[in-house]
């Protein structure tokens, strides 16, 4: 039996054991052995010591170096050190989005053009969390105190009516996307208590999503936009790894299945 490998930290790993067992038994019945690793278990150069057997590794965790490390041990990783550094890191995301003449969340250059309400954020964060709203100065010094020892940027606060979308992408192809609006603050992520629906995009929103994914190449991931009250929308970030509980509640395709068939197609066949 062919063996593969997915890759989490501990604490991500236990929040989604329900979805890593999926992928297993969706593995198994490729014919592959599919084998979980915690990154908080191995060095990276132990990581990639034991992953030499591997048809394929599937990286869930967030530090680019193991990456990076497989990827020069000839190891095949999805996704790319390219996409997991630049989904990890939102100023780089925005920044390259408008290359591409994606529309994006703006973003404030210097203290000079600071106006209130604003959007402090860690560069790095996910999920919704280490996000915070600032009505003041008052509010912003105390925030940058929070976060003084992570990169940062500040955004000007656009209103949305806490609503965004998800966009699943895989490869090529558009899984589904999904709105999702807030129920208890400004932020509008499913797992924080927000609500969901199937949202169709139209085809200007396909072009941004296409374009970027064409970009990037990645093999599997999430885009987030704003959806602005007048129907337009602003990326405001990408997610590797890529959270699908939305997609789960609201999609009747089985994601594991859908996810090995591509792997064992990109990797093996």
């Amino acid at each position: 039996m062919k063996k593969a490998y997915i890759i989490y930290d501990e604490v991500d790993a236990r929040k989604n054991n329900i979805f890593i067992d999926q992928l297993i038994e969706a593995a198994t019945q490729q014919q592959i052995e599919l084998t979980l690793l915690l990154t908080n278990d191995f060095s990276v150069t132990e990581l990639v010591r034991r992953c030499q057997d591997a048809v394929f590794v599937f990286y869930r965790a967030r530090n680019c170096d193991y990456v990076t490390s497989l990827e020069q041990a000839n190891i095949a990783v999805l996704n790319s050190s390219h996409v997991n550094a630049l989904a990890n890191n939102k100023y780089m995301t925005l920044q390259f989005a408008r290359t591409l003449g994606i529309p994006t969340v703006p973003l404030f250059r210097d203290a000079q053009h600071y106006e209130f309400p604003l959007v402090l954020k860690t560069i790095d964060g996910h999920g919704g969390n280490e996000v915070l709203l600032c009505q003041n100065e008052e509010e912003l010094y105390n925030g940058k105190k929070v976060f003084e020892n992570r990169l940062t940027l500040i955004q000007p606060y656009i209103e949305s009516n806490a609503t965004d979308v998800r966009v699943w992408v895989l490869d090529d192809v558009i899984l589904g996307a999904v709105k999702r609006t807030g129920s208890k603050d400004f932020r509008s992520n499913y797992t924080l208590g927000g609500t969901i629906e199937k949202y169709n995009l139209n085809n200007l929103q396909i072009d941004h999503v296409l374009a970027m994914q064409k970009a990037i190449k990645s093999d599997y991931i999430g885009m987030d936009f704003l959806l602005l009250e007048d129907g337009t929308w602003l990326l405001n970030e990408i997610e590797d790894p890529v959270g699908a509980r939305a997609y789960y509640d609201l999609f009747e395709n089985y994601l594991p299945v859908q996810l090995m068939d591509y792997f064992v197609s990109k990797f093996i066949r």
